[in-house]
């Protein structure tokens, strides 16, 4: 009994010691950016995965979009989120966005677009849940940090 609780608390320090780790390594992934960032300088690489369901995936072969094609000729309003389903963000954050569509459209905006870290099949849920799939256009990005922390243990 006592070999086994040993043995947790050091399978935890190694798990605490790797996070920690993963987090530091996870800052320098990152880029910061401000209101007006050029976005696409910033993150030149990144692809995004759009919000649908797994039969919507499996069609399209899971493909992703280039952020450069997101913002390629067009003015776009993007916001990010911590994640599906959370308090604030399903009460106030996606409807205030949603809810003023059509001002930004009436101002030159071409679309709306929300990223999170979700999966795009809790995304795609989401939206439909808070009737915002035609303002709001939800994007899942993964970054390779998360996939080397979850999967490459």
């Amino acid at each position: 009994m006592a070999s086994r609780i040993l043995k947790r608390s050091m399978m935890m320090k190694s798990t605490v010691g790797s996070l920690r780790i993963a987090a530091a390594a996870a800052s320098r992934h990152y880029a910061s950016v401000a209101v007006g960032t050029d976005l696409v300088s910033a993150a030149p690489d990144v692809r995004l995965q759009k919000a649908r369901t797994w039969d919507e995936g499996v069609s399209s072969k899971f493909s992703t979009t280039p952020l450069k094609e997101l913002f390629k000729d067009r003015k776009v309003v993007i916001f990010g989120l911590p994640g599906a389903y959370t308090g604030v963000c399903s009460a106030q954050h996606v409807p205030s966005y949603k809810k003023n569509v059509d001002k930004f459209k009436a101002k030159g905006i071409d679309s709306v677009i929300c990223v999170a870290v979700n999966d795009p099949y809790t995304l795609n849920a989401w939206a439909e849940k808070l009737e915002a799939k035609d303002a709001v256009s939800n994007f899942f990005y993964f970054s390779p940090f998360i996939i080397k922390l979850y999967f490459f243990r």
